[in-house]
C-alpha cells in the first residue's frame, strides 16, 4: 500500500504528461469536468484541515486542464493565479487592509484600549448569551460593508466572547452572518452601486424604463435567504441553542474553556504575545478604544463617499458608487496613524514598543491573508475553465415562469459555493435570468416585473448563500481570520445553520411561485427555519462570571 501511495502520483502525471499529446489546441469546453478543480479543492479543505495547500492542488487542476492536461505546464499556471490575483490592484488593497488593521490591532493592545473595553464590557455584560447579542448588534450598526464588518467585530468582540467562553467557531458564525447578508440588503452599502449597475445594464439592453435603484430596493423582501438567516441568527443568539458541530464547540468552551478544539489553526492568535500585553502602569482607559474606531469607521466611511464622487454628487450615491478597497485601506491607515499619536501624546508606550505591537498584530493574521491570495488565485482558475457557465447551462433548461425564483436561488446558491464569489455569481446569473424573465412573461402577456422583481431577488440570495458558506469565499476567510477562528472549523460549524436557512428560503420561494406575497413568504420561510432549528438544536449553558471562578481561558490551538 505505501508503494502505491509513493508511485500513484508519478503514475497519474504520466498518465496526464501523455493525455496533453492528444491535445489539438481548440478552446476548452470541459462540460462537467470542469466541476473538477472547486469539487476537488473543497473536499481536500474538508478532508484534510489545510486550507493553503488543498486550494492550490485546485487550482493546479484547472492548470493543468487548461495546458491540454499537462501537469507541469499546469503547476505554473497555478502559481501564475497567485500573482495575478495578488497583482490585481483590488486584490492588493484588501490584503494591505488585512495586515494594516490587524497592525492597529496589536497597537491597540499595547496601549492599553482592548483591555480597557474588555473591562467596561465585562461591567455591562454578565453573560455569553449578553456577550453574543452585542456582537450580533455591532454587527447590525457596521452595515455598510462587510470587510469592515468582518474586520471591526471580530477584533472588537473577539476578547470579549473569549472572557465570556464563546467557542471561536461562534463568534465567527456570528461575525460572518452579519456581514454579506446586511450589507446586499443595506439599501445603501458598498455593495449596491454593483448590484444596481447589474440590473441597470440588463435593463438597458432590454429597453426597460423601470429604474434600476427602486427594483433593488423592491427586491429586498424576495431577497429570502439574507433575512431568514438573519432572523435565524437571532433566535440562534437569543435562545442560546445550538445543534451539529457547534453544539459540540459551544459546549467545548463553556465547560472546559478551550476555544477552539484542540490541534486547531486559528487564522489569527496575537492575544497571549507578551509583546502585545499592555504594560502594568498603563491606565486602561475606554476612550482609548472608542477614538480609534472612530478614527478608522469614519476614515473609511469619508473615504467611501470621497471615492464615490462626493461632494459633486449626494452622498447616499457616492457611498453607493465608492471603491470599497481604496476606502478601507485609507481607512487602516489613516485610523493606525491617529491612533499612534492618540497614544504617544498620551504616553502610553513608547514609539519602539507601538511599532513593535503593530508588527505582531499583522504578523498574527499573515496566514488568513496568504489564504486569501490562494482563494483568489483558485478563483481565477475556476473561472478560466468554466465551472458556473456549465452549472447554468445545466440548469437553464429546467427554468420555467412561476418557479424561475427557486430554481434561480439553488443556481446561484451552487455557483457562488463553488467559485467563492457572489460579485462572479450576481454577474454570471444576471444576464441569463434577466432577459429570460423578460421573454417569458411577453410570450404569456404578463407584466415583465411580475416574475422580474423576485428573480432579482433569488439571484441576490442564491449569490449570497453559497458565498456565506464556502471555504475558498473571501467573507469566509476575513470572518475565521479577524475572530481568530480555525477556517475549516467555522466552516463546518457554520455550513449546517447555512443549509437550514437554505432550505426555509425554498419553501418561502415555493410560496412565491404558488402566488404568496413576499411577506407571507417571509413568514414561511422564518417559521420553517426556526422550527427545524427548534427540533435539532439542544439548549447550551450560559456561561456567567458571578457564577464561575475567572481563569485563564484555553484556545486548545495547536503550538
Amino acid at each position: 500500500m505505501r508503494r502505491f501511495l509513493l508511485w500513484a502520483p508519478f503514475g497519474l502525471v504520466l498518465t496526464m504528461a501523455g493525455a496533453a499529446f492528444a491535445y489539438d489546441g481548440a478552446a476548452p469546453d470541459f462540460g462537467i469536468l470542469s466541476l473538477l478543480p472547486p469539487v476537488i479543492a473543497i473536499g481536500l479543505c474538508v478532508l484534510t484541515k489545510e486550507v493553503i495547500p488543498s486550494l492550490f492542488v485546485g487550482s493546479w487542476v484547472a492548470g493543468t486542464m487548461l495546458a491540454g492536461w499537462n501537469p507541469v505546464i499546469g503547476f505554473g499556471g497555478a502559481v501564475e493565479s497567485l500573482w495575478n490575483g495578488l497583482g490585481d490592484p483590488w486584490g492588493a488593497r484588501i490584503v494591505l487592509t488585512c495586515l494594516t488593521m490587524g497592525g492597529m490591532v496589536g497597537v491597540m493592545q499595547v496601549g492599553g484600549g482592548v483591555d480597557a473595553a474588555v473591562r467596561w464590557l465585562t461591567g455591562k455584560i454578565s453573560s455569553s448569551r449578553r456577550a453574543m447579542f452585542f456582537t450580533q448588534l455591532a454587527g447590525f450598526v457596521i452595515f455598510f460593508e462587510d470587510y469592515v464588518n468582518t474586520a471591526v467585530v471580530g477584533t472588537t468582540m473577539a476578547p470579549v466572547s473569549d472572557r465570556y467562553r464563546i467557542s471561536k467557531e461562534k463568534l465567527s458564525y456570528i461575525v460572518d452572518s452579519t456581514a454579506a447578508p446586511i450589507a446586499c440588503i443595506a439599501g445603501i452599502s458598498s455593495w449596491v452601486a454593483y448590484m444596481v449597475g447589474q440590473i441597470g445594464m440588463q435593463f438597458n439592453e432590454l429597453g426597460i424604463t423601470a429604474s434600476p435603484y427602486v427594483t433593488y430596493i423592491k427586491s429586498i423582501p424576495f431577497v429570502i435567504y439574507n433575512i431568514v438567516a438573519l432572523v435565524l441568527l437571532t433566535y440562534v443568539v437569543l435562545s442560546s441553542r445550538d445543534f451539529g458541530p457547534m453544539l459540540t464547540a459551544e459546549r467545548r468552551a463553556r465547560k472546559t474553556g478551550q476555544l477552539l478544539r484542540e490541534g486547531a489553526q486559528p487564522l489569527s492568535n496575537s492575544g497571549e504575545d507578551k509583546d502585545l500585553l499592555p504594560l502594568d502602569e498603563t491606565p486602561r482607559r475606554v476612550i482609548n478604544f472608542v477614538l480609534p474606531l472612530i478614527f478608522l469607521i469614519g476614515t473609511i466611511f469619508t473615504m467611501l463617499a470621497v471615492t464615490g464622487g462626493w461632494p459633486n454628487v449626494g452622498l447616499a450615491q457616492a457611498i453607493g458608487e465608492g471603491s470599497s478597497s481604496k476606502a478601507l485601506v485609507y481607512g487602516a491607515f489613516g485610523g493606525t496613524f491617529m491612533t499612534i499619536i492618540l497614544y504617544a501624546v498620551q504616553g502610553l508606550a513608547p514609539l519602539g514598543r507601538m511599532f513593535r505591537g503593530f508588527m505582531k498584530g499583522a504578523q498574527a493574521i499573515f496566514v488568513g491573508s496568504l489564504i486569501l491570495i490562494f482563494a483568489w488565485g483558485i478563483g481565477s482558475a475556476i473561472k478560466s475553465v468554466g465551472t458556473a457557465g456549465y452549472i447554468v447551462s445545466v440548469a437553464g433548461d429546467l427554468l420555467s415562469p412561476g418557479w424561475i425564483p427557486l430554481l434561480t436561488f439553488f443556481v446561484g446558491a451552487v455557483v457562488s459555493f463553488c467559485t467563492g464569489t457572489s460579485y462572479g455569481t450576481m454577474g454570471i446569473l444576471m444576464p441569463i435570468v434577466v432577459p429570460l424573465v423578460a421573454t417569458v412573461t411577453a410570450n404569456s402577456g404578463l407584466d415583465p416585473m411580475t416574475h422580474m422583481i423576485p428573480t432579482i431577488g433569488a439571484v441576490f440570495a442564491g449569490a449570497v448563500w453559497g458565498d456565506h458558506c464556502s471555504p475558498i469565499s473571501d467573507t469566509t476567510i476575513m470572518s475565521s481570520m479577524f475572530s481568530g477562528s480555525d477556517h475549516i472549523d467555522h466552516v463546518t460549524t457554520q455550513a449546517p445553520y447555512a443549509m437550514l436557512a437554505a432550505v426555509g428560503s425554498g419553501a418561502g420561494y415555493v410560496g412565491i411561485a404558488l402566488g404568496f406575497g413576499p411577506w407571507v413568504c417571509l413568514a414561511i420561510a422564518s417559521a420553517v427555519t426556526l422550527i427545524l432549528f427548534q427540533i435539532l438544536s439542544s439548549p447550551v449553558e450560559d456561561y456567567r462570571l458571578d457564577e464561575a471562578p475567572v481563569g485563564e481561558v484555553s484556545t486548545g490551538a495547536a503550538d
